[in-house]
């Protein structure tokens, strides 16, 4: 029975004995037991006729994660078209290379939408760091094959097409022994490459050639203690520091200007610099009075 003709004949779902929210319920709980009867009994949902319920157990395998999705991969190779295309679309969306040669081999299923479930979820495979465990699975089918799914994968990704066809000229790779655990390269690079700072290390090394490269700062430094290495010359310097102490006109020199006027009063008769000296004779006319 398809879900087109379940879903008809039943419109309101919500009346069944096992409703929506049992459902819901029922597969929460499995979902949280998580053993190996647990898991029996999602399998079973997967192959309900309730496309409700299908849908349920397949969200929570795909919360569970890869490790419980191996009970999935007998799905891809027989039941109804609609538990097919289920575990084909999941076991996409989770990136399980193990299942790879069986979505490959799904790709002609004679049911159009498994087809084309089975081919997306060849694609989602490759986007998650699987191109090379798909690469290894396309390269083991026959040559006319392998050019339909190429053709397949170009029409939605050309770039990963030709990606494909340049990793079948890899011999090591063609050849791994346990292609399960083939995951493309450089894709955690650009993560460890972000780690680094390679701005710290040239910082480090300029500061390191003159005298310190432990610390960054002892650049910044340098400039302060550059009189360090004018000490020495300013050594003779205190040593002819006398000269410039005897030398007392160039402090004078700036002092005179304001001396000169307060020489200049008449209140200092005793100074002999004074031009005013010749008036002292002048008082002499009383002894002649």
């Amino acid at each position: 029975m398809s879900d087109e003709n379940y879903g008809a004949g039943r419109p309101l779902d919500a009346l069944n004995a096992r409703g929506l929210t049992a459902k819901r319920e029922y597969v929460r709980g499995l979902e949280q037991r998580r053993d190996p009867e647990a898991l029996s009994l999602l399998v079973e949902c997967l192959c309900d006729e309730s496309w409700f319920l299908r849908d349920l157990a397949e969200q929570a395998f795909f919360r569970m994660g890869v490790e419980q999705v191996g009970e999935l991969l007998p799905l891809l190779q027989g039941g109804l078209w609609y538990t097919r295309l289920s575990a084909a679309r999941l076991l996409g969306r989770l990136g399980y290379r193990p299942a790879v040669p069986s979505l490959v081999a799904l790709c002609d299923d004679p049911n159009a939408s498994v087809a084309l479930a089975a081919r997306e979820a060849v694609l989602a495979v490759a986007r998650q760091r699987g191109s090379s465990r798909v690469a290894h699975a396309l390269h083991r089918l026959p040559p006319e094959r392998r050019r339909r799914r190429l053709a397949e994968i170009a029409d939605k990704d050309r770039a990963l097409a030709k990606s494909l066809e340049r990793m079948f000229g890899d011999v090591d790779l063609m050849e791994a022994a346990d292609p399960d655990r083939l995951v493309d390269p450089g894709e955690g690079a650009p993560a460890s490459d972000a780690g680094k700072t390679p701005a710290a290390p040239p910082a480090a090394k300029s500061g390191a050639g003159a005298k310190a490269p432990a610390s960054g700062k002892p650049p910044a430094a340098q400039p302060p203690a550059t009189p360090a290495s004018a000490k020495p010359k300013a050594s003779p310097a205190s040593a002819k520091t006398p000269a410039p102490s005897e030398s007392a006109p160039a402090p004078a020199s700036a002092k005179p200007p304001v001396a000169k006027p307060e020489a200049a009063s008449p209140a200092a008769p005793g100074s002999p610099e004074s031009p005013a000296s010749p008036a002292a004779p002048a008082q002499e006319p009383p002894p002649g009075s």
